[in-house]
This record gives C-alpha cells, sequence and structure tokens, in this order.
C-alpha cells in the first residue's frame, strides 16, 4: 500500500482560492447563524396572567423583534420547569437564564433585595424608577446581583395597589390583630408589628388559601390582576390605601454568565426592551385599573378604608422593620440610599404631583 506525505505548503497554496472564495460566499449564513441565541425565561406567574404574566411575554417579543429574531426567548410560566418561588435559584445557577419576578420574595438571599421591590411607606413607581435610572439604584442592584451571579433590571411596576382582600371586616387595630394574612417582604413584617400573622404564598396559591380557610385575607396587587385572580368570590372585603406595599416593582434577573457571553449589540438590545416594557406595563395598568374597580364594585365588593389607627401604629413602627433589613455592608449600603433619594423627594413635595392631584379635586 502507498502512503502519501501531504505537503501543506503545496496544499495551502491550492486551497487559498477556494477557501477564501467559500468564505466569502458563506460568510454572511455564518456571521447569522453565530448570532443566534436562544434563551430561557423562567415566571413567578400564572401562565398569560393578566398584567404581569403577559409582561413576561410581551418583553420576550420585544426583545426578539428589536434584535430581528437574533434573540428567542422561551418564556415558562409557574411550574413548568421551576416553582414560582424556585425562579431566584434557578437563574442564579445557570438552569434557566432569566426570571421574571418581584424581588421581595428573595428576602433569605439577601436582605437588600425587598428595597428593588417594594417599600413601606417608600417611593412611587415614577420615584422608583428615577432611582434606578438617574441615581445610584441601578449601581447597586448590579453589586447585589453579582454576589448571585445575576444581573438585574426593572421591567415594569403595578402602579397603585390595593391593601388587601379579607373575608370580614375589621374595624380596629384590635380586630386586625386577629388576622392571619397573605402578606409577603416588607409589608408582612410591618404587619406583623401590628399583631396579624402574615405569611409568604405565590400568586396562583391564594385563592384556594382563602377558600378553605388557610387565609382569612391576603394582599396581592392592583384592582386588574386582583380582578383577574377573582379573590370577589370568597372575600367581599377590599381595604385600601395600601401603606405597606404601596406599588411593587417587577424585575428580570439574568444569569450574569450568560449576559457576558452575549454581544454588546445583544446586551443594548435587551437593555433598551426592558426600560420600554418598564413604563408599558405602568400605563397598561393605569389604563385598565377604574374599569377593573367599576367591574369589582358591579360584583358587590365594599371597598373601605384602611381606619386611621392602623396607618398610625403602622407608620410608628416602620422604621424599626427597615432597620432590621440593613444587616450586612450592603444592604445597608441600599437602604441609605433609597431613603436618600426618598427624604429629597419629600422635600420637594411642596412642588410635586401630590399638590396638584389635590387641587384637582377642589
Amino acid at each position: 500500500m502507498k502512503t502519501f506525505k501531504l505537503n501543506r505548503r503545496k496544499f495551502l497554496k491550492k486551497a487559498a482560492i477556494p477557501v477564501a472564495a467559500s468564505a466569502l460566499i458563506s460568510h454572511p449564513a455564518v456571521l447569522s447563524a453565530k448570532t443566534k441565541v436562544e434563551l430561557s425565561l423562567v415566571t413567578s406567574w400564572p401562565s398569560n396572567f393578566p398584567g404581569i404574566g403577559l409582561g413576561a411575554n410581551r418583553l420576550a417579543n420585544r426583545i426578539q423583534s428589536l434584535s430581528n429574531n437574533e434573540i428567542n426567548i422561551n418564556v415558562y410560566s409557574a411550574g413548568e420547569l421551576v416553582p414560582p418561588f424556585g425562579v431566584f435559584d434557578a437563574t442564579s445557577s445557570g438552569t434557566a437564564d432569566m426570571y421574571h419576578s418581584a424581588d421581595f420574595y428573595w428576602t433569605g438571599k439577601n436582605k437588600a433585595y425587598p428595597f428593588f421591590a417594594s417599600v413601606p411607606f417608600g417611593m412611587t413607581a415614577d420615584e422608583f424608577s428615577s432611582w434606578i435610572y438617574a441615581n445610584e439604584g441601578q449601581q447597586l442592584w448590579n453589586e447585589l446581583g453579582k454576589k448571585f451571579n445575576m444581573k438585574h433590571f426593572l421591567v415594569g411596576n403595578t402602579g397603585t395597589t390595593l391593601f388587601g382582600w379579607f373575608k370580614d371586616e375589621f374595624k380596629n387595630l384590635e380586630d386586625f390583630s386577629k388576622i392571619k394574612i397573605r402578606s409577603p417582604g416588607f409589608g408582612g413584617e410591618l404587619l406583623k408589628t401590628l399583631g396579624a400573622t402574615p405569611v409568604s404564598l405565590p400568586g396562583g396559591e391564594i385563592l384556594p388559601s382563602l377558600t378553605s380557610g388557610a387565609i382569612d385575607a391576603a394582599d396581592w396587587s392592583n384592582p386588574v390582576m386582583d380582578l383577574a385572580f377573582g379573590f370577589y368570590k370568597v372575600a367581599k372585603y377590599c381595604y385600601y390605601p395600601d401603606f405597606k406595599k404601596p406599588t411593587v416593582s417587577i424585575s428580570l434577573g439574568f444569569n450574569l454568565d450568560k449576559w457576558n457571553s452575549l454581544s454588546s449589540q445583544h446586551q443594548s438590545i435587551i437593555q433598551t426592551a426592558c426600560q420600554a416594557e418598564n413604563q408599558e406595563m405602568l400605563s397598561d395598568f393605569m389604563n385598565k385599573e377604574v374599569f377593573a374597580i367599576e367591574k369589582l364594585k358591579s360584583l358587590g365588593v365594599i371597598f373601605k378604608k384602611v381606619p386611621e389607627e392602623i396607618i398610625v401604629e403602622a407608620n410608628k413602627n416602620v422604621k424599626s422593620v427597615i432597620d432590621n433589613y440593613a444587616v450586612d455592608d450592603i444592604s445597608t449600603r441600599v437602604r441609605n440610599s433609597y431613603f436618600t433619594f426618598l427624604d429629597k423627594r419629600k422635600s420637594f413635595s411642596d412642588f410635586d404631583i401630590s399638590n396638584y392631584l389635590n387641587s384637582r379635586k377642589i
């Protein structure tokens, strides 16, 4: 048998033209293949749930459209791949690429996280966006997320929320102290100081728990989503305003390794899509909440104001509750930054939108 010895110089010389031509012809296709990105997004919400659930789908579609279909995101609702409260660990470990949730669920990871979702007597949706985008909120969020191999983005806000749904009327602090209520994060801790018993449940478990009597009451979100969940079927009393959870910011957690593997162009597209979705979700809720309230009234819901003595007592207790969340360097700095910004906004109260809204009532 003959053996052939490859002459590398002759081979390269003969192959140079065909290879170069081939590269020239196939380059666009190869480049296109390299830029295709498949990502998984796990959520804490039921499938196609109004508002936040649809917001996750809308975000995925927006990213796909802005990237000219170079980025495809597969959205998984609560329980499809991981449980509702399992999305953080799944994303941190790389089992999933992203999560869509509210960061007050991650208090057990670090007590700085609830500041990026909702704080009792805290910021409005617009103020929170300003802290994130124009102040140092995003920088601190990045630093916090890095500890868990994560990068975070603001992708929505519920706007004004309802205090909660109650099977029975309560008239004072003594009545309230006997209640077992679904209320996560800071809000639940604050209600505990009023004597209530808070529990944390995923959204999909609230109605069954109310129906069975496992809980007496529940807070969830704004009128649009509360109507969709059907709380009115078992709890006819709805109280407002919600001082413990005035608004809820929705976040996208992105696995940091996966994020760093993306091109700068794709990163820019995702950041732009997140900012657009943050505004669209809030606008969508503001558009629909008036109709939701009217619908709830037509279904026999009794709306009542939270008794003033409960608000006064909660306001007395809130600082000690919040201080308990400043337990290490990052949570302390997040707490300080949050309230430095909020205090600055409060000092502007003579000139902000609240006085105009009061004048509109005259």
